[in-house]
């Protein structure tokens, strides 16, 4: 289907994949890039199947492989160059790779079902929240009865209470990039779902993006007189602390798990 900057979103990518190291394709961050993927390795478990929405240049995919003993893994992409790249590091000879359009899912897409359907900040390249309610629905159906969906998606609504505090301190706004529309979490917690519903919204990194949008931010501006960079020793304070949350509204990136209907 049709949505806003399709065909630059898909431009995007194909030059991010052209011009970066393979560890910074997806996520300058690569600290939280790592920790995103531990949420996702943390829930899958061994002679389980995995669909994964949005594979990337493969980084998540290889992770999968070394730790798990998975019985099936069907990944796919918008961008067919990540697709051919992904084919290319193929660990099993019976991994599939797919260029897929999400929302175009139906329920002749795939063959089989699956124990977990994940992805690691693809459906949000959908500019269009009612596409991306419906793709996520659409591969609900493609769980098994006791499946679960893993989306480590960007929140809006935490992105708007980080630049509530910002503010207060004279902060530059934080805007998404035009390629992401982050998502709404209150029409999650209301849609009516057919295939799916929504067991947990988990605001894992909720510290890391308080220190390091808000307290770093601040340390840089006021006191470094510097912009604030990921390599800076604060960042690798906040990710060591992304165990028990003592905040909770902060966190840009969550994870949306779903269990089958």
């Amino acid at each position: 289907m049709e949505y806003k900057f399709k065909q630059e979103n898909y431009d995007f990518w194909l030059e991010r994949f052209k011009k970066n190291s393979p560890n910074k394709v997806c996520s300058n961050d690569i600290g939280l890039d790592a920790f995103e993927s531990q949420q996702i390795l943390s829930k899958i478990s061994d002679y389980k199947s995995v669909l994964e929405i949005g594979c990337g240049n493969g980084l998540l995919y290889e992770e999968l492989r070394k730790s798990y003993k998975l019985s099936k893994f069907v990944g796919t992409d918008f961008v067919d160059e990540l697709v051919k790249e992904c084919a290319s590091k193929k660990i099993d000879n019976n991994d599939i790779f797919i260029q897929l359009d999400m929302t175009e899912v139906a329920q002749n897409t795939f063959n089989s079902k699956f124990d977990f359907v994940i992805s690691k900040r693809a459906i949000q390249n959908v500019l269009d929240h009612s596409l991306q309610m419906e793709a996520i629905d659409n591969f609900g159906y493609f769980l098994n009865d006791d499946g679960l969906m893993i989306l480590v998606e960007s929140s809006n609504d935490a992105l708007q209470k980080i630049n509530l505090e910002r503010e207060k301190y004279g902060l530059q706004r934080i805007y998404a990039p035009f390629h992401n529309l982050f998502f709404d979490d209150e029409l999650i917690l209301n849609y009516d779902f057919k295939n799916v519903k929504l067991k947990s919204i988990d605001p894992f990194a909720s510290d890391f993006y308080f220190i390091t949008r808000i307290i770093y931010a601040r340390y840089a501006r006021e006191y470094l007189k510097e912009d604030p960079y990921y390599d800076h020793p604060m960042q690798k304070i906040a990710l060591t602390m992304m165990g028990k949350q003592i905040t909770t509204f902060f966190s840009q990136i969550k994870c949306y798990i779903f269990e089958k209907i």
